[in-house]
């Protein structure tokens, strides 16, 4: 009797929660503003249904497609056959690989960028670490990762002509089914500061949930092998469904690699070595981690885009007038509600 009573108030509460949500989707396609509470029921509404309704609040908050000239930039090398092959990819597996994206000269922009403008240090678990702003200092690190912000990576002519890239703007557009929303800017270094895979610096597997639907680009400054930090994923658990009840049930948390054994064999996992100017397109609902750093370390950046800013709080980023190279200026008068996260100061 008590079983019953304890499924029938699960399953009551679980509705109650998908009702709730839906209530504040209308309400942000409406009036544009989200409820304090969303990004809680949208978590729950997830852990219950597995995704199912990911992609209708997508195309209920999506914005029609835009039309794009992809002439060049930076994934133009790959023909429209290549490309088509690799969306087919990222759709059932969750991630797709292209190597030499990156060129050796800016990957050398990148890591010499790396050493010039301060980032922080992420606090470990057991919170270890000081988390004030400083340079990184590659041969003394002081932390198991080193994070620097978005409003100072995007003060660099090196990520303002990434993010004006039509040609990564359509592939994202492509796998969204909408008009994308430039989401996030991010770039760290993973060392060898500690013997033991830390939480806080995404070490250990979890999913991200922060958004409706969306897509992350990460790009290989350095060159990764399996000792130093590879970027690992679990291949098609981004589907409906495709992450476990029982590791959903433990809420938005990190999962251990004995966890993630249980449901689903490591055999299975995709671990991504690969040359500097490597990209890995990968939509990071389905398990994911960095793998612990034995050796060397790795620098990554990383672009996000999403079909809709509802759900978690979004990272504002500001960019100088005068630092906005032309080609961005642009990008930002033709195709505003792409940078609906970025703006501009005096």
């Amino acid at each position: 009797m008590k079983k019953l009573a304890s499924k029938s108030k699960f399953f009551l509460r679980s509705f109650y929660n998908l009702a709730v949500l839906f209530y504040d989707v209308s309400k942000m396609k409406l009036t544009g503003i989200q409820k304090e509470n969303s990004h809680h029921i949208l978590l729950k509404v997830f852990e219950t249904f597995g995704g199912i309704f990911n992609p209708i609040i997508s195309k209920i908050l999506g914005l029609r497609k835009l039309k794009f000239d992809n002439s060049n930039g930076l994934m133009a090398k790959f023909s429209a056959t290549e490309l088509d092959k690799a969306q087919l990819h990222l759709k059932k597996e969750g991630y797709v690989v292209f190597e030499n994206v990156l060129t050796p000269d800016l990957c050398n922009s990148f890591i010499e960028m790396s050493q010039k403008i301060p980032g922080k240090n992420r606090i470990m678990d057991e919170e270890q670490g000081e988390a004030r702003s400083m340079f990184f200092e590659r041969n003394n690190p002081k932390s198991v990762r080193f994070d620097y912000s978005g409003s100072d990576l995007l003060s660099t002519d090196i990520v303002q002509e990434l993010i004006a890239d039509t040609s990564i703007i359509d592939f994202a557009q492509k796998y969204l089914g909408a008009a994308p929303i430039l989401d996030l800017i991010a770039m760290w270094w993973h060392t060898t500061f500690s013997d033991l895979p830390d939480k806080q610096a995404a070490q250990w597997f979890h999913y991200d949930m922060d958004r409706v639907k969306w897509i992350k680009f990460f790009f290989y400054i350095t060159d990764v092998d399996s000792n130093s930090g590879p970027h690992t994923f679990v291949p098609k658990t981004h589907r409906r469904f495709g992450i476990p009840f029982k590791l959903r049930r433990k809420g938005y948390t990190r999962l251990s690699d004995l966890e993630v054994e249980e449901f689903l064999p490591s055999k299975n996992w995709k671990e991504f070595v690969g040359k500097r100017g490597t990209l890995i397109v990968e939509d990071t609902r389905g398990l994911h981690k960095g793998k612990h750093c034995k050796s060397g370390d790795r620098l990554l950046f990383q672009l996000e885009f999403t079909t809709s800013k509802f759900g978690a709080d979004i990272e504002e980023l500001k960019i100088s007038k005068n630092s906005l190279l032309p080609d961005l200026k642009i990008m930002m008068n033709k195709y505003p509600s792409i940078y609906t996260t970025v703006e501009i100061t005096d």
